[in-house]
């Protein structure tokens, strides 16, 4: 006759094996799930960088052509003042002072310009940066799920493998019965 204390050892370690098989899948793919959240996050950061790198451009050369409109108004009034002052103004030095302040106003537009250059420059790096962390994140959600299938198994099997040897050991003591 069977042992009911060798049946129900055998039953809780299949038991035992399987509710801690799928306690691993399900911890596993709890991971994966925080994983693909990552990525969704890195790919919005991505987008975000993008639009900021856009947008500093975009600021760049509006600031670059105030700055331009700024420069040919003062350029103007400094024509005035020389023509108001008795000054040949298209030739000499008044003309000469003129086409400094234009040199100045294009080398001051050129810096706006390459500062909003840059700027961007490094949103767009954060977003390629937000772009390979986003592909980790998603191999990592992948090879989490897929550990905790392995891990999954390998619980069943080591549940089987151990009711298999219970069972093996309680048949040579004759626990089974003849």
């Amino acid at each position: 006759m069977a042992s009911p204390v060798g049946i129900a050892s055998m039953g809780l370690q299949a038991v035992g094996g399987i509710v801690s098989g799928l306690g691993a899948k399900s911890a596993a793919e709890s991971s994966a799930s925080a994983y693909r959240y990552k990525a969704q996050v890195a790919l919005f950061n991505q987008k975000i960088n993008k639009q900021n790198a856009q947008w500093a451009l975009d600021a760049g050369e509006t600031t670059a052509m105030e700055s331009g409109l700024k420069s040919r108004q003062d350029i103007a009034d400094t024509k005035v003042h020389q023509a108001a002052s008795g000054f040949d103004v298209g030739s000499g030095t008044p003309e000469a002072v003129r086409d400094t302040q234009e040199e100045v106003a294009a080398f001051d537009q050129d810096t706006i310009r390459f500062n909003a250059k840059k700027t961007a420059y490094g949103y767009e790096a954060k977003a390629q940066s937000d772009a390979a962390e986003a592909a980790l994140d998603e191999s990592a959600a992948k090879s989490a799920s897929t550990a905790g299938t392995f891990s999954m198994v390998s619980s069943f099997l080591g549940a089987g493998s151990g009711v298999a040897s219970k069972w093996m050991q309680g048949n040579q003591i004759g626990m089974w019965g003849a």
